[in-house]
């Protein structure tokens, strides 16, 4: 990290390569869109650039940072589309405005949701659940932990090891 906000060369290219396919499959989770997910990626190492001097290691590790920084910005992009949506439903229907999504946007939609969950049901039990409860269920981790009954660390590295068994899931079926 300290190469990275140093400008190092080659820094930003080890960050990038180490944790934007991670990022990127946490969008598509998330945000359930690939366009959207990738934006989710350079929005993340956008805020972790400018902000990059507030990660502390001793708080905790560059990977729960980074994907923390993911996790914040996806959540803020749904309450933002939530609130878009509450707005246009209060204003009542417009003519410039479709009234749903066509036919071929809901195919990949389904197909990307169907990809996630089918990912997702190929992680182990325990990190499949500790993962569900954290980004799903929008708990912190000390949440996931008293609801699983097991200490702080074991959720941590539960939510750790299921988001990269998740992204290795969703790698795979790409190929």
């Amino acid at each position: 990290m300290a190469a990275f906000l140093q400008k190092e060369g080659g820094a930003a290219a080890d960050l990038y390569d180490r944790y934007a396919p991670r990022i990127y499959g946490l969008g598509l989770v998330l945000l359930k869109n690939p366009t959207d997910a990738e934006d989710l990626v350079q929005d993340t190492f956008l805020k972790a650039f400018r902000r990059g001097s507030a990660y502390d290691p001793d708080r905790g590790s560059l990977d729960t940072w980074m994907l923390l920084i993911a996790r914040s910005l996806a959540i803020d992009l749904l309450r933002r589309r939530s609130l878009e949506s509450r707005t246009l439903a209060s204003e009542g229907p417009r003519a410039d405005v479709a009234d749903e999504p066509g036919p071929e946007h809901l195919a990949v939609q389904r197909d990307l949701v169907e990809r996630a969950r089918a990912a997702l049901d190929r992680i182990p039990g325990k990190q499949r659940s500790a993962v569900q409860s954290a980004y799903l269920g929008d708990r912190s981790s000390s949440q996931v932990a008293a609801l699983e009954g097991v200490p702080l660390g074991t959720a941590k590295s539960r939510i750790h090891k299921g988001v990269l068994a998740l992204r290795r899931a969703l790698v795979a079926d790409e190929t």
